[in-house]
This record gives C-alpha cells, structure tokens and sequence, in this order.
C-alpha cells in the first residue's frame, strides 16, 4: 500500500513564492487586460529562483482571477469584469508539453523486488516469470515535500536492469533506465497513453482529495527494439494541478 502524507494542508504558499507572488502582483497592477508576462523562464531569471517556484506563484494569481493561462500562448493579464464567477476557481500548477512529464519534486516511497504476480506478468506482456522491481514514487509541487501532486508505480524487469534498485530512484526513470545500463538499453522505444478519469476511492485516500475527483492519467510502456516490454509506468496527477500544453 502506497502511503504518503500532506501534513500542511490549507497552507496557500510556501515563503520561496510568497515574495515573487508580491511581486508579481505589484507588476500586473501597472499592466492592461491581456498585456502578456514575461516567460516562466524569464521571471525565474529575474527573480533569482527555480522556474518551479515562478509556477507556484503564477498558479495563485491564476486561482485568484488576476491572470490566464493559454496553453501555447502564455500567461496574460485578467479582464476581471469579465471573469465568469466560480464558486470553486480551479487550481493549476503544472504546466507540461506532452512529450515530457510535468515539473514535480519526485520523493522516492519505496522499491522492492520480487517475482512478478499474474497481474503484473500481463502488464507487463510476460510470457515467462520474471523478477521485476516495483518502485513507487510521489510527486510534490514544493521542494519541502508538503503538496502533493501525483502517485507513481512503476515495474521494471529486473533481468534487463540488474541492479537497478541501488541507483537514485528519484530521478528521471526513463533516463536513468537509459544511461545506466549502456548499449542494451540504448535504443529503448516509449509508448505513452494520457487520459483522465475519476478517482476511485483508493485513490482518493492516497491523494487526500476530501471526495473523488478527476485524474490525469500518465501510462508509459517502455520496450526494447525487439519489441519486449521491459517497464511499465503510471503516474496519476491531480487534475486541477496539471495545465497541458501543445
């Protein structure tokens, strides 16, 4: 059972935004309707901080009406006599391409690894009993590990990857997977499913959601040129946390 704990719940910002979020709000005050900001890359610069930290901020001013996100686009300067009224404005925090996975802080849960179960062994399109890894990841928004983002598991071939339990699981899995084990996974092939749907009940606990609520739904299947699946991965994102972009 993956458990993980959010114990600062109704915290609204961590100190390392809080201070670019007063900046920022002081800079659009100045600003017309649908004037543009600067990129996320640009305000990190001029702040001096992660571009994480500059999306946590832009995230609040979007939550409070004051700006807009358009995928592609940017983040613009709210019209806020035209906004519709919301009893629940929702939250954005992640904002991704689909080619890459959204910017998280990745805390590593746990790593075991045992002989895979039929219902891995089908995951995985098995036909024989391998031993395969099963990592389990969460994803935060804060570098200090207190909002929750996203749960993640993992199973990897442990006969493809010898050892992979000893290397830094908090990284990236698909570049650890290729740069750590040379030429025999140099060529791997990744195959990506999104979707959302609504959480079930398990997955409400383990995301500490107060009722059941939609789920962005990351599956990667990774295999070899041979076409064997050598690792499977599901990330499950908060819905209101990630912004896709094209």
């Amino acid at each position: 059972m993956l458990v993980v704990n959010n114990n600062d719940e109704g915290k609204l910002m961590e100190p390392k935004y809080a201070k670019v979020y007063e900046a920022l709000l002081e800079r659009i005050s100045g600003m017309n309707p649908g004037e543009r900001l600067d990129s996320e890359v640009k305000l990190a610069s001029s702040f001096k901080v992660s571009p994480m930290t500059v999306r946590r901020a832009l995230m609040l001013l979007s939550q409070n009406g004051l700006t807009v996100g358009i995928p592609g686009r940017g983040t613009f300067v709210a019209d806020r006599n035209q906004l519709p009224q919301q009893e629940d404005p929702p939250s954005t925090v992640a904002s991704w391409n689909a080619a890459e996975y959204p910017q998280t802080h990745v805390k590593l849960v746990s790593a075991t690894l045992e002989a895979a179960d039929d219902s891995e062994r089908k995951l995985l399109q098995a036909e024989d009993e391998p031993f395969v890894a099963t990592i389990r990841r969460a994803h935060y928004l804060d570098e200090t590990y207190q909002e929750l983002a996203g749960i993640e598991t993992a199973l990897v071939r442990a006969d493809d990857f010898p050892g992979i339990l000893g290397f830094d699981l908090s990284s990236d899995l698909p570049s650890l997977l290729s740069k750590k084990f040379g030429e025999k996974s140099s060529n791997l092939k990744g195959i990506r499913t999104v979707y959302s749907r609504i959480s079930t009940d398990d997955e409400t606990k383990y995301l500490h959601l107060p009722k059941p609520d939609a789920l962005l739904v990351i599956e990667a299947s990774i295999r070899n040129p041979e076409g064997k699946t050598v690792a499977e991965m599901t990330t499950k994102f908060i819905g209101k946390h990630v912004v896709l972009t094209l």
